[in-house]
């Protein structure tokens, strides 16, 4: 796994095992791993010297020009450039380190002895400092995982704390300091924002496919996907592989992509059969038994087999970039609560006519839908919060008349909430009144960017592409070494400023969110091709996954991990997979409802499949000498 590290004012930091120099000194970079040599990229005037580590797709010109911006003291500008990447900058006797704004590239810190360490990996600072499982942010990540603010600035080890995305660490020996240099821009109109949203996108898809040997493309048959693949082969010189799950129970996807692959000449169609052995939960050993384990723990651990067959797949193909269309949904998409944003700007008229619109997709009475909004629209975010603790405490989620709560909210709690042990359920409740009273006395604390909180649909934008990130970071994890490089140009520092220039409830309009999508490309890709409304749906595919593998699921919580550090109820959590699971017994006759599993439960698997591959030691180390007791003390 590669990751990268450096000191500040740490004369004792022992450097990482197996770790190359990228400058020495008295505060040092180092990197491990197997590093392709266009993903460091070095710039040094005089004294001062910038590394661009990862995915950057800028030119010498601009990295030149970006270390001059930054000796000036402006940060947001290197942060503007396609692709995703981090930014470590060494100025005078100042470290300043950046990540990106999705919070796809991670930054944590500790302090060690006379000085502070910075990684881009928690688990191995966690091993040089023998920290602790922080049991209670863990906790609160699987109760509420769309209240990210109970986490920011925390790892999941006690002791190592994470930059929040759009913010700067900046070092000066032992000090630390935070800057925030992701300041709310004034929203766009929809011309101006369709506009950055084009540059943006075509200039990620452009400079990845020009720089790659085999470009390939996962094309889904929906939209996002589409997009990225039509402009793919716009840019290519040569081939590009469009890559299809062709899984029959998805819906008419393998159709919809037949039929973008014949758009463009340049366009090699490949279909990859969705076999059982690459069903969700299958083989959920392969999650943790190759070392490394990810950084996090996510739902992308319950389709290793298909992540795995994928990459195969590609790298058969000859492909060593391939474009992913993920994270489009969250930053293009626009979440229900932008109902109680309309309503808040006392605008009736329109908060009507998108209930009605909306009312009928999701197959409720308008007028309800219309109230809600209303009535979240007259709720402050702290009285949210509050609300939220007493769901928690009580153990059951709190739902108003025809599940209205659960479509337009603040803050709602993971499905996850009905397996938690009582003491967990609290500690989180805890947590989150004291939160509120933080963010009553000062909306502008660091935890809450007062021009993201200001609305619940703009929140609940911001909350959905932090949380993508979040899972595509831990799938990148999971297939690095396989030699294909995985790219999301939708969670890219550029396009996502573009995709979210509009207010949540002016992407809303017509077509809703692929209208900011489809003016963007007009012209760049055939209208024909859009014209999906729809997308496939992997439920029936999870639903076999979960049947074909009860026994092993079976086995994953008979004793689990997360019912030994006080999360999870094991009973009950167990009563419900033998609910969803129980066979189908007599011809015509049904099985077990899976439903109550959908959804929160893949976030339990991959919790207790990360928690597992982490007591077994296959931790990623900062040095085998580093520590005695490592991570794991904290499992154990």
């Amino acid at each position: 796994m590669r990751w990268f590290a450096g000191t500040s004012g740490s004369h004792s930091a022992p450097r990482p095992d197996h770790s190359t120099v990228v400058w020495d000194g008295p505060d040092p970079l180092w990197l491990v791993g197997d590093w392709p040599r266009d993903e460091v990229r070095t710039v040094t005037r005089g004294r001062d010297r910038m590394a661009v580590l990862g995915d950057c797709r800028a030119t010498d010109a601009e990295l030149e020009v970006g270390l001059a911006v930054a000796r000036g003291g402006g940060l947001r500008h290197l942060t503007c450039w396609p692709g995703s990447y981090h930014v470590v900058l060494r100025l005078g006797r100042r470290t300043l380190v950046l990540g990106d704004l999705a919070g796809l590239r991670q930054v944590y810190h500790a302090p060690f002895e006379d000085g502070v360490v910075y990684a881009s990996l928690a688990l191995p600072l966690a091993d040089l400092i023998s920290a602790r499982l922080d049991r209670d942010l863990l906790a609160a990540r699987v109760l509420c995982p769309d209240v990210p603010e109970l986490t920011a600035g925390r790892s999941l080890f006690a002791g190592v704390d994470c930059l929040g995305p759009g913010h700067t660490l900046e070092l000066t020996g032992s000090k630390i300091r935070l800057r925030l240099h992701e300041q709310g821009a004034a929203p766009l109109d929809f011309p101006a924002a369709a506009a950055a949203l084009r540059e943006a996108l075509t200039a990620a898809v452009d400079r990845r496919v020009g720089a790659a040997a085999k470009a390939g493309t996962d094309l889904s048959g929906g939209r996002d996907s589409t997009v990225l693949s039509l402009l793919a082969a716009r840019a290519a010189q040569h081939e590009v592989v469009a890559v299809t799950w062709a899984d029959p129970s998805a819906g008419d996807d393998v159709e919809y992509a037949s039929q973008v692959a014949t758009k463009s000449a340049r366009l090699r169609h490949l279909l990859v059969p969705a076999d059982a052995d690459c069903l969700p939960y299958t083989r959920l050993i392969d999650a943790f038994d190759a070392p490394p384990v990810p950084d996090d723990p996510a739902s992308p651990l319950v389709t290793v087999a298909r992540t795995q067959r994928h990459l195969a797949v590609a790298q058969e193909a000859g492909i060593d970039v391939h474009l992913t269309g993920y994270g489009g949904d969250a930053v293009l998409g626009t979440p229900l609560a932008y109902l109680a944003d309309l309503a808040m700007d006392r605008h009736p008229v329109a908060a009507m006519r998108h209930a009605r619109a909306w009312a009928r997709v999701a197959g409720v009475r308008p007028g309800d839908l219309a109230a809600a909004a209303r009535r979240v629209g007259r709720t402050g975010f702290d009285q949210a919060l509050l609300g939220l603790a007493e769901v928690l405490e009580a153990g059951e989620p709190a739902v108003s008349a025809g599940g209205m709560d659960a479509l337009v909210n603040w803050v709602a709690p993971g499905p996850t909430l009905v397996w938690a042990e009582a003491d967990a359920r609290r500690g989180v409740a805890s947590a989150l009144r004291a939160y509120a009273a933080e963010a009553a006395e000062d909306p502008a604390s660091r935890r809450a960017d007062p021009s993201v909180h200001r609305r619940p649909g703009d929140r609940a934008s911001w909350v959905s592409v932090r949380r993508a990130a979040d899972r595509y970071r831990v799938m990148q994890q999971v297939a690095d070494g396989s030699g294909v490089r995985m790219r999301a140009p939708y969670l890219d520092n550029a396009v996502v400023r573009a995709g979210l220039a509009l207010p949540a409830w002016a992407r809303g309009r017509g077509d809703g969110p692929r209208t900011l999508l489809h003016t963007a490309v007009e012209g760049l890709v055939p209208r024909s091709a859009l014209s999906r409304t729809g997308k496939g749906d992997y439920t029936r595919s999870e639903i076999r996954g979960l049947r074909r593998n009860a026994a092993d699921l079976r086995d994953l919580f008979a004793a689990p991990l997360l019912a030994e550090v006080g999360i999870l109820d094991t009973a009950a959590l167990r009563a419900a997979l033998d609910r969803a699971t129980r066979p189908v017994l007599g011809k015509g006759g049904s099985g077990g409802d899976p439903g109550e599993l959908l959804g929160g439960f893949a976030d339990v698997v991959g919790a207790e499949l990360w928690l597992r591959g982490v007591a077994a030691g296959r931790a990623t180390r900062w040095g085998t000498a580093a520590t005695a007791g490592s991570v794991i003390a904290a499992v154990a």
